[in-house]
């Protein structure tokens, strides 16, 4: 074999090789192309599955906030007016044994209606969208606040609870409240569960202070079973239980301690753990925190009654303020009227986001409460065209979803949120908030809300009407004078409503539609109709989810029982008998109708029912008797319009 061949053998080698090593490439790129497409998908599909997850986890949340959030409410609503008794001839030792009981209530109920809250924000503390609500607060009123409710628990258990409060701190500070609150009734909850023997301590302190902030430390230290060194770095993970033997009889998701460092780290704060096994631990909370008022808050005291007993007392003054409330419920606005009228505000109502448009082009406000949820605009549309004329004007969203929270309605540009049903003193916080100091005068003793504590003797017959519980009635309306004025208003709306309700579903509009049963059925609780906004519960959440069928099947027996109520309630006009009152002379008729000329313009709701309840003290002659009475009916709907055609 010569060279030549020698080499040719070798070239042909070579190249074979070489096609070799390319064809083995090129298979090793389609098979690792292969793999990695295999590899997308899989993650794509295991992304689909965690956001249809997560978004079945956030309807559950949603829809567990306002379940648990209703009864919550309720109890708060009852144990308020229970605050607001008047204690006139009381004996003094039960009176403030009740007021203890009640101020524990209060404070339990705040602390596990916060709780609630911030299960629905571990969804945005894991996706880093966590935010702080910042506001100014009581120093000594939020310690009060959390010191009560451990009491409790620590007295149960036969643990001591030393209370030890720096006589040096601020009176007022600004920061998040809400977290800080939590995070030390958490470490406190902590103390007790884990803690047999002995007891625990709480330390507040101010360890450092430069011009207007200040570092403030929280110190729970206890004489539980404490932590093993190996599982401290387990200590703030979520989900995770130590010493399981011990802890057996010890319930708890694990999620408080991991919840707690977070917020403290939002914050720019820390929270720490030293501990020394079978001996205790010691929590150590530090945040910086602004000062609003530098004046020292002195001895802690454990209680303070201030105002609170007997009737209810504002918190400001301020006929010179004006509020628009759009909402396109009739209850909804009379409910929040009624809770500003011890304020004195001068309260403008809306029923559409085109008549709030209107309105606010005529009005310079002081503040708008704007209901979420509206048919046609709804309260997000209303708002995108109010910000084009008044950036800077004050509007809270009005709503029952406390699940979306601060967040989403500040993004959205307003300035915050109302959760429903509407708390008096948050309602009068939110709008003081936001009046100059010039127009709010100091409530005094006068200014006192009496409330009625039963049914008038006259209005008994309404424990015997079919479909209604009164007592029901009275604990969602927040009281008997509001249940007596949410009976009339639902009486008044029933023909109107159920109008709109059979023509929303005959003309196939399913949003009007469910938006009206929803209004319905905040309506029917109100007045103790439990049935009846049941079934409007059923259609609002068939409307929701596009069941026809449902809708279709319930809708008659929807409105054939809304409007047998028209014959339920019929005796509410029917309290004084014509032939027990002295005619009206021509004189007091012609006086009333100018007076009505004069206050309905400018929508003075309180006059023209002060008018009108005179006016119902004298026989009328039938045509003005039937105007009258259509005329009150038009007030309790706010259709100023319709009012000012009949007067004219």
């Amino acid at each position: 074999m010569n060279e030549t061949t020698i080499s040719f053998l070798f070239i042909g080698l070579v190249i074979g090789l070489l096609i070799g090593v390319l064809a083995g490439i090129i298979a090793w790129r389609a098979l690792r192309k292969t793999i990695i497409e295999n590899q997308v998908d899989e993650i794509r599909q295991a992304k689909e599955e965690a956001e249809r997850a997560n978004t079945a986890k956030t309807r559950f949340l949603a829809n567990m906030s306002h379940e648990i959030r209703t009864p919550i409410n309720t109890i708060m609503g009852m144990n308020e007016m229970a605050m607001r008794e008047d204690a006139t001839g009381v004996p003094k030792p039960y009176f403030m044994s009740m007021m203890n009981y009640a101020f524990d209530i209060r404070n339990a109920s705040e602390s596990l209606l916060s709780l609630i809250n911030d299960l629905l924000d571990m969804s945005k503390i894991e996706s880093g969208k966590m935010h702080l609500v910042e506001i100014e607060y009581d120093m000594q009123e939020m310690l009060r606040s959390i010191v009560s409710m451990i009491r409790v628990k620590s007295t149960e258990k036969e643990l001591t609870f030393d209370v030890v409060i720096d006589e040096i701190l601020p009176r007022r500070l600004y920061g998040d409240q809400g977290k800080i609150k939590q995070i030390v009734i958490n470490l406190l909850t902590n103390a007790v569960k884990y803690t047999e023997m002995g007891g625990f301590a709480l330390h507040v302190s101010m360890e450092e202070r430069s011009d207007d902030q200040c570092l403030i430390k929280f110190s729970v230290k206890d004489t539980g079973i404490g932590v093993k060194a190996e599982d401290m770095d387990k200590l703030f993970t979520a989900y995770e239980r130590l010493d399981e033997e011990k802890n057996t009889g010890i319930m708890g998701t694990g999620l408080g301690l991991d919840i707690s460092r977070r917020f403290a780290e939002i914050m720019g704060g820390s929270l720490t753990c030293e501990s020394e096994y079978g001996s205790g631990s010691e929590f150590i909370l530090t945040l910086h925190q602004k000062i609003v008022d530098k004046e020292p808050i002195g001895v802690f005291k454990e209680h303070g009654f201030g105002g609170s007993n007997g009737p209810y007392v504002p918190q400001f003054i301020a006929p010179d303020a004006d509020i628009l409330v759009v909402d396109d419920n009739p209850m909804n606005l009379n409910v929040i009227r009624g809770l500003l009228k011890g304020t004195k505000v001068f309260v403008s109502t809306a029923e559409s986001g085109k008549e709030c448009l209107e309105k606010i082009k005529d009005t310079n406000f002081d503040v708008v409460l704007l209901d979420h949820m509206m048919p046609g605009m709804d309260g997000v549309e209303t708002l995108e065209e109010i910000r084009k004329t008044a950036p800077d004007l004050p509007v809270y969203a009005l709503t029952a979803n406390a699940s979306v929270g601060e967040e989403f309605y500040k993004s959205k540009g307003f300035n915050g949120y109302l959760s429903k049903p509407i708390d008096s003193r948050t309602l009068e916080m939110t709008i003081m908030r936001h009046l100059p100091e010039e127009k709010m005068e100091k409530a005094q003793a006068e200014d006192a809300v009496l409330e009625l504590t039963e049914i008038p003797e006259e209005m008994k017959w309404i424990y015997d009407t079919e479909g209604i519980d009164v007592s029901a009635g009275i604990k969602n309306s927040g009281g008997v004078s509001n249940y007596l004025f949410g009976l009339q208003l639902f009486y008044d709306t029933i023909e109107e409503n159920a109008r709109v309700i059979r023509d929303a579903h005959e003309s196939g509009n399913i949003r009007l539609y469910t938006i009206k049963v929803h209004s319905l059925k905040s309506s029917a609780r109100l007045i103790g109709a439990m049935k009846l906004s049941e079934l409007a519960l059923s259609l609002e959440e068939a409307g929701n989810k596009g069941d026809m069928d449902h809708i279709h099947e319930h809708a008659r027996e929807l409105l054939r029982d809304y409007e047998e109520y028209l014959n339920k309630l019929e005796r509410l006009h029917a309290s004084v008998e014509d032939k027990d009152k002295e005619p009206i002379s021509e004189k007091e008729l012609k006086s009333a109708y100018r007076a009505l000329c004069d206050v309905v313009p400018q929508m003075d709701y309180d006059s023209v029912e002060m008018i009108l309840e005179r006016v119902n003290t004298f026989k009328l002659p039938p045509e003005d008797d039937a105007k009258f009475k259509q005329i009150y009916k038009l007030l309790r709907n706010f259709e100023w319009d319709k009012i000012e055609e009949i007067i004219a």
